[in-house]
Parts: structure tokens; C-alpha cells; sequence
């Protein structure tokens, strides 16, 4: 499992996450270099509603004397639309006329939802700790994923039913779905029925008692799903043919005194002996039960988990979506997650209380961005935050330490909104 270290927060909606690689060894390419969509050549936004409103303005003249001697000139700011959005949950319960269980529910809504639009499902399968009727208890691990995976989880319905008892598919009879993880399917199809859900972009995760019914609704009902992800879970190690086709992240840690990492691990093995090419096994090594805080702020597994369509990506491949990437005038990105160390800001309340974000650099991320800036004869570079355009900027000179700087650009009224956004996640 590639070490994953939770960073601060880049620029006013940046939460980075360090040393995330995608699995391919490839890189998301960027949209061209937005022209239509721009605010004005350093001049302030007007758009309060959405965009920030604040310090967009020529650097030039700006610039602390702390920040004089930057090689970075602001030459565009662009609007930019937070992702990071996640509207009020809906609690309900679903009385499930199929067997009479009566199933708490919470359910999240894409930001501006609109019925035109097919939106994924992320079934959200909760583990033993969590047994109840509160529908609240269940959703620290949900909080999580939002907290650091947001423009991802904001463009989705995520449905995590919660229940008072041992998640199971049937209780008198094989097939007869009368447990409560039957009546998830039952609910499962009632959303569908009443919300523009995308039916090749089903994807279900669970945790411990969760990562259990996980595995049981993949070898039962496979074909509703474009992707499993359980973790610290167990299944039917003699039924890998069910599971050869579906594309499954299973996460397990190698210290996990509560269900063993052999369940994972024989469960995964069940898989490749029955010819499937598209599960992947992540040992989290030293790690024990309690593995969700850390693998569900994990970037690389909602790039890989989003990307997946039962229609149009058969082969499960996929592209890791980074947080922050400095690309060139000719598309190719300099910077990207993997050259970060550190990040953090500063606000100078001198100079209109404007936000600094400070964003430490590796060895080698500094050294090609030294080189491209020398070699770019004045040529521009564009600042890209979760694959939006947030400002354009020229230099040539080598940066003076390991820090590139962004100033000039947000000022502190825009940075902690996007903290209250993140606080509103975690009600």
C-alpha cells in the first residue's frame, strides 16, 4: 500500500495528499487553458455567489517586500467554483413492503441536482459498531470520505442505509432477501426509481461487519455494481467466480486483531485463481481494525473507484485526479501532488488581509520547476486546483528556496469559507 501523508490545505479549497500514485503510472491530462470563463486580467470578480470576490488584482503593485523577490507574476485569475459543495442530508426510513423491515436511511444529494443529469451511487455499507435506529451514528466514516474526497462525493448520491441488526441477505430462506441487506436492495432500487441515477456507475464500499455484506451483495448481485471496495472484511473464499469480473479494491491491515488479513488475502486469492485480472489487494502493513480513517481520505481510491462504468471502462483502468498541478503553456503539468512536502499560509492583514499559501516542494519537484521556468523564455504556466483553472502566472529566474508561493490571489475571507464548508461535512 503506497504511503499516503495527509497535507494542509492548498490554496482555499486544498486539502493535498502527498505521495498518492496512480496505479497506472500515468497522468490526467488537463483541459485547455479556459479563455471564456476568465474573471479579467487581474481585476477583482463580481460573482459573490460562487467565485471569490477579493484580491484579484495586479501583483506589480502588490507584492509585500516579503514576496519582492518571487519569480512568479500573476498575469490571469480565472473564476473558480469550489468543489468542495455538499448539500444538507436527507434522514428517512424505508419501510420495506417486500419483508416488513424498517431500515433508517441517510441519503446526500449531488450539489445542484438536477433530474436531466445521471448521477454515480455510493452505497455505503456501515460496520457493527454502528448497529442502531439513530441514522447518525453510522456516518463518521461517510464524514471522512467528504472531509477529504468532496468534489468527488459532492457529484454523487450516496446512500448509507443504517441497521439494528447483523447485515444479512435472506433469514429464513436462500434468496428470500428478508434480512436487512435484502431490504438495502429494495431501497437501492426505490432510489434508482426515484432519483436520475447512472446504472453503470454503482459502486459499494463497507468496513468490518459492512466489509462483510460488501462481499456478500458482490457474489449475489455483482451485476449491479461497477465497483467494490471492502475493507477488513471476509466472504465465500470457495465462490471466486463470482467475483472475477467486478473490479474490487480490498484494503485490509496486516495486525488486524478483530477479523484476520488472511480473510482478505484468501478471498483476493479465490479471485485470481478464478481468472480475475481486476481485483487488487492493499495490505496496509502494522495496521489494525480500525483501517477507514486512513483509506477513505485516500485520493488514489476515489480516482480509481469514480472512474470505473460498467459500460465504458470494461478494463477498469483509470487516471489519479490530483489536488494541485502546475502545468506549462503547452499542457504538460510540471507540478503535481507526488512533488509536495508540506503546505501551509499565512494571512497579511497589511495588505488587504490576503491569504499566502506556501507549498514546500521535494528535491526533485523543485528541480523541474527550476528547469521549466528557465527554459520557458517568459512563457506561462497555469495554476490548476482539483482540474480548474485558478490563475495563470509567468517567471523565468529559479525559485530562491524549496517554496512556491501563491499571493495575491485569495484573501482570508475566501480561505476560511472554504473551512466552514469542509465544518458543514462534518455536521
Amino acid at each position: 500500500m503506497k504511503k499516503l501523508m495527509v497535507l494542509t490545505l492548498i490554496f482555499t479549497m486544498l486539502l493535498c495528499i502527498a505521495g498518492c500514485k496512480n496505479t497506472n503510472n500515468t497522468e490526467k491530462p488537463h483541459p485547455n487553458i479556459p479563455s471564456d470563463n476568465v474573471v479579467s486580467d487581474l481585476k477583482p470578480n463580481n460573482n459573490t455567489d460562487s467565485q471569490p470576490d477579493n484580491t484579484n488584482k495586479d501583483t506589480s503593485s502588490t507584492d509585500t517586500e516579503a514576496n519582492s523577490h518571487r519569480p512568479e507574476k500573476v498575469v490571469k485569475v480565472y473564476g473558480y467554483k469550489s468543489p468542495f459543495v455538499v448539500g444538507e442530508p436527507v434522514k428517512d426510513i424505508f419501510n420495506d413492503a417486500k419483508n416488513g423491515n424498517r431500515l433508517p436511511y441517510t441519503i446526500y444529494f449531488p450539489d445542484g441536482y438536477t433530474p436531466s443529469k445521471k448521477y454515480p451511487v455510493l452505497l455505503y455499507l456501515h460496520g457493527a459498531g454502528s448497529l442502531g435506529t439513530d441514522n447518525q451514528s453510522h456516518l463518521g466514516s461517510v464524514e471522512i470520505m467528504f472531509r477529504h474526497n468532496a468534489d468527488f462525493m459532492s457529484q454523487a448520491i450516496v446512500l448509507c442505509p443504517q441497521t439494528p441488526e447483523w447485515w444479512n441477505l435472506d433469514r429464513e430462506a436462500y434468496g428470500d432477501q428478508k434480512g436487512t441487506l435484502g431490504s438495502v436492495l429494495h431501497l437501492l432500487e426505490a432510489i434508482q426509481n426515484a432519483y436520475s441515477c447512472d446504472s453503470d456507475r454503482i459502486y459499494v464500499t463497507g468496513l468490518s461487519m459492512g466489509g462483510y455484506a460488501t462481499w456478500e451483495i458482490l457474489e449475489h448481485y455483482g451485476e449491479i455494481f461497477a465497483a467494490g471496495v471492502p475493507l477488513c472484511g471476509w466472504g465465500n473464499t470457495g465462490n471466486g467466480t463470482a467475483f472475477k469480473d467486478i473490479p474490487i479494491r480490498i484494503y485490509h491491515g496486516t495486525a488486524d486483531p478483530t477479523v484476520s488479513f488472511s480473510s482478505s488475502q484468501q478471498m483476493y486469492n479465490s479471485i485470481i485463481l478464478a481468472g480475475g485480472d481486476k481485483a487488487e489487494l492493499y495490505p496496509i502493513e502494522g495496521a489494525g481494525h480500525d483501517i477507514w480513517s486512513y483509506v477513505y481520505n485516500d485520493r488514489d481510491l476515489f480516482s480509481w473507484m469514480f472512474a470505473q462504468n460498467k459500460k465504458t471502462n470494461p478494463t477498469a483502468k483509470y487516471k489519479y485526479v490530483n489536488y494541485f498541478t502546475i502545468v506549462d503553456a503547452k499542457g504538460k503539468t510540471i507540478i503535481s501532488d507526488n512533488d509536495i512536502t508540506f503546505t501551509d499560509y499565512l494571512i497579511d492583514r497589511k495588505n488587504g488581509n490576503s491569504a499566502e499559501i506556501n507549498i514546500y516542494l521535494t528535491d526533485d519537484g523543485i528541480k523541474k520547476l527550476n528547469k521549466a521556468y528557465s527554459s520557458s523564455n517568459g512563457g506561462r504556466f497555469t495554476v490548476y486546483c482539483l482540474e480548474q483553472a485558478v490563475y495563470t502566472f509567468t517567471a523565468t529566474k529559479p525559485i530562491p528556496d524549496d517554496c512556491f508561493v501563491v499571493s495575491g490571489v485569495f484573501n482570508e475571507d475566501t480561505y476560511f469559507e472554504f473551512m466552514e464548508t469542509v465544518r458543514k461535512c462534518l455536521n
